[in-house]
């Protein structure tokens, strides 16, 4: 060893150690707000289609569910146009209002907003014994499933917006 060299490797360590700290922060910080904009998108596309259906108070109670807040709420003819933020980020959707009712499956138009955003929280479609009135008697606004699916609905059913009512039943989230 020369000298001068004598205990240089700590600080060597200690810069190591700090780089390496920083980065992982960094990183954290950047995920972060990955699934920030990610949610805040999901939740905007909900809300829309919720918004354009049911109106402004359904449209608050989807992005809710999701974890965000109505930023700004406007109807523009037969759109729906809704910015929601979730964290940092913000995200603007729009809608297209049908021509209204439960549809086909008797699915509230908020019911099938929630469940076309389970269907991509799951990964795939989710199936439906029956849609009937939720706890609070609202037409269309409540599911039964197949028992081998409440298990998984339980869990992940409450990140697209739907409470378990029952051992097979889900409905949309109140606000």
């Amino acid at each position: 060893m020369r000298r001068g060299e004598k205990g240089s490797t700590v600080p060597l360590l200690a810069l190591l150690v700090l780089t390496a700290g920083g980065a992982i922060v960094l990183l954290g910080r950047m995920g972060g707000a990955a699934v920030d904009r990610a949610s805040a998108r999901t939740a905007a596309d909900a809300a829309a289609l919720a918004g354009a259906a049911e109106g402004r108070s359904a449209a608050s109670s989807v992005a809710g569910a999701d974890g965000g807040r109505i930023e700004s709420y406007r109807e523009l003819g037969l759109e729906t146009e809704v910015r929601v933020s979730v964290g940092r980020a913000t995200a603007l959707a729009r809608a297209r209002r049908g021509s209204g009712g439960a549809g086909d499956s008797g699915m509230a138009p908020a019911l099938r907003a929630v469940w076309t955003r389970l269907g991509q929280v799951m990964g795939q479609a989710v199936p439906v014994y029956s849609v009937v009135p939720s706890s609070s008697g609202q037409a269309g606004m409540a599911v039964v499933v197949p028992p081998n699916w409440a298990t998984r609905l339980t869990s992940e059913g409450r990140q697209a917006g739907l409470c378990q009512v029952a051992p097979v039943q889900f409905e949309v989230c109140p606000p």
